[in-house]
């Protein structure tokens, strides 16, 4: 088995279906499994995706909500692929994304970690999906976290957990992502573990997805919550206790902005 592509359903249904539809619709198909996790979505969603894809998927049920983390570590464990492929459900793939990536996996082994180009719907290049380590001086100034480059393959610090690939072996080694993170910042926690271990993360912007956007959380505040949760844990966990601090004192403002 290549790959194992891991998708997390929560109350997603329709988004959910039509990423899987646009899987199957790939005229070029390589040796694939699709695992998809039903974050309790209580919704009828398990149900309806056991009556449509069947046995074309492996589904599995979480009585409560895991999280982005612990829901994608759950089918990494029992994923078959040499490579897994975490992708987000309301993505939609149009092309054959997974040949072009094999090969560059193939060619250099110290690739750690790809992304494709991401796209909205709106056929615009989505922002922010790489870019450089969370920093002081970029959280406060989003274009300084910025990498720019005309290159159609790119070196960057860290890839959106959008739509991730990495060997399965790897991501085994470094245990996967850390479940401290519930939602935001696992993806570049997990990149950043991966450079430690001096392996590359690559954009690969010959081959790109749509990504239709955060349709899992509508209620604002709960997102804004959890990121700002997620933030502290990644500073707490990758720098020192006076950088935390700084950090802390300079957002206070920021969020005092978003709210009025």
């Amino acid at each position: 088995m290549l790959y194992s592509i891991i998708i997390i359903n929560y109350k997603t249904l329709q988004l959910t279906k039509e990423c899987l539809t646009s899987l199957f619709a790939l005229k070029d198909k390589v040796n694939f499994e699709i695992i998809v996790v039903d974050n309790a979505s209580n919704d009828g969603s398990l149900e309806a995706l056991k009556e449509e894809f069947n046995d074309k998927i492996k589904l599995i049920e979480s009585k409560i909500n895991l999280g982005f983390a612990k829901a994608n570590n759950l089918a990494a464990k029992i994923a078959r692929g040499e490579i897994l492929f975490f992708l987000n459900s309301d993505t939609v793939i149009t092309e054959n994304i997974f040949t072009n990536n094999l090969e560059l996996f193939s060619k250099d082994n110290n690739i750690g970690i790809i992304s494709p180009s991401i796209y909205t719907g709106n056929n615009k290049e989505q922002d922010y999906y790489y870019g450089k380590f969370p920093t002081i001086i970029n959280l406060l100034f989003k274009n300084k976290a910025k990498i720019k480059s005309n290159n159609k393959i790119i070196k960057t610090n860290w890839v959106s957990g959008c739509s991730l690939f990495i060997k399965k072996d790897l991501f085994n080694i470094i245990n996967g992502f850390d479940e401290n993170f519930f939602l935001y910042f696992e993806d570049i926690d997990l990149c950043k573990r991966i450079n430690d271990l001096k392996y590359k993360i690559i954009v690969n912007k010959n081959i790109k997805i749509t990504h239709l956007g955060g349709k899992s959380i509508k209620e604002n505040k709960k997102r804004k919550k959890e990121y700002y949760k997620s933030q502290n844990y990644y500073f707490k966990k990758h720098y020192n206790k006076l950088t935390q601090i700084i950090m802390r004192i300079l957002r206070f403002p920021i969020k005092i902005l978003k709210t009025l």
